[in-house]
């Protein structure tokens, strides 16, 4: 019985970090679809999350930031010298 709970718990897991891989990718993709730079409705609605969903998502990314103004910058290939 514990090895199917695991088994069960480990497949629940693997689904749900499927899922939000997605939506990374969801939010990247709208992102480069707006010239590196989107609102964060564009990104929720892009990926089906509500907006408070979203700015957790997007806080857990490296490459994707909030700018002060509350604008969704990608990162990817920003020289950060300047």
């Amino acid at each position: 019985m514990k090895g199917e709970w695991n088994w069960m718990f480990d497949k629940a897991w693997s689904l749900m970090k499927e899922d939000r891989d997605k939506c990374k990718s969801d939010i990247i993709g709208c992102l480069k679809r707006k010239g590196g730079a989107a609102s964060l409705s564009d990104c929720a609605e892009a990926c089906c999350l509500s907006e408070k969903e979203c700015r957790s998502l997007i806080n857990s990314m490296s490459n994707v930031k909030v700018s002060p103004h509350g604008d969704v910058v990608l990162m990817d290939g920003l020289n950060k010298d300047r």
